[in-house]
C-alpha cells in the first residue's frame, strides 16, 4: 500500500517567482514529505546541497501541475531551477 500525504498542517512554504538559477531550499528538521507546484513552465528538483541543473536532476514537476515526494533519509535540503525563463516553485512541507 503506497503511503499517503500526511494529515497534518503544513510546517513551511515557499514561493518563489525568480528561479532562474539553481534555488534552495533548507529543509524543516521534521520535514517528512513536500508537495512541489510548477506554475507555468516544469521545474526539476535535485535532493540534497548540490545545485540543480538540466543536466543534473533527480525529478521533474511537469508545467501546472502538483507533485507530492517524501523527502529522502538524511536529506537536509533540496534544489529547484525551472526548465525556462517564467517558472514559478511553490512548495510545502509537512
Amino acid at each position: 500500500m503506497a503511503r499517503q500525504k500526511p494529515e497534518v498542517v503544513a510546517l513551511d512554504e515557499t514561493y518563489d517567482a525568480t528561479i532562474s538559477a539553481s534555488t534552495e531550499i533548507t529543509l524543516n528538521a521534521n520535514t517528512q514529505y513536500i508537495e512541489v507546484a510548477a506554475i507555468d513552465k516544469a521545474i526539476l528538483l535535485k535532493w540534497g546541497t548540490a545545485d540543480a541543473s538540466t543536466a543534473d536532476f533527480d525529478a521533474v514537476i511537469p508545467a501546472n501541475t502538483v507533485r507530492g515526494f517524501w523527502v529522502p533519509a538524511s536529506t537536509t535540503a533540496v534544489n529547484f531551477i525551472e526548465q525556462a525563463a517564467t517558472a514559478i516553485l511553490c512548495c510545502t512541507e509537512y
